[in-house]
């Protein structure tokens, strides 16, 4: 009976170490981008409610300090310019974030990655409306002066 129990326990332990060898541990699972969400939003807030001059300042400091993600997430505001949501994204990209993100802050920043992709798609088709828009407006211009060069025309002719 002795026997028949360390035998057991001995199976019981041994396919233990094996189920523990395929959890995730820092070495062969995944690992987690770590920061501080709070002051990472703290310090988008500020950016957005600074001025111009202070912005540059908060970006030449991050790019300074080699801090990619605080980098990514200021140049990612939407009220930035095109070039800026660009290099955010790039930023984003060198982050490889996961598509399936374990950790909160990974998330977050996979959130704030795929907004800068959906706002910089916004301009673009905000900007393809403004150029047909205008292009519409100078057709429309043409039009009214060859309109009003014709009535001219007719005024001339019925004198």
């Amino acid at each position: 009976m002795r026997r028949t129990l360390l035998a057991v326990f001995t199976v019981i332990g041994l396919s233990g170490c094996q189920v523990s060898q395929l959890l995730p541990s820092p070495d062969n699972g995944f690992t987690c981008i770590t920061g501080d969400m709070g002051e990472w939003m703290m310090l988008e807030q500020h950016y957005q409610q600074s001025r111009p001059e202070k912005k540059a300042a908060m970006l030449k400091q991050a790019k300074d300090d080699n801090q990619i993600i605080i980098q990514a997430m200021l140049l990612s505001q939407p009220d930035n310019t095109t070039a800026q949501l660009k290099r955010s994204i790039e930023l984003f990209e060198q982050l490889d974030l996961d598509k399936a993100p374990q950790c909160d802050a990974e998330q977050y920043l996979l959130v704030r990655y795929q907004y800068t992709q959906a706002v910089m798609t916004l301009q673009r088709a905000l900007n393809t409306a403004d150029l047909e828009r205008k292009a519409l407006s100078a057709e429309r211009d043409k039009l009214r002066q060859q309109i009003e060069a014709l009535t001219r025309i007719e005024k001339d002719l019925s004198r």
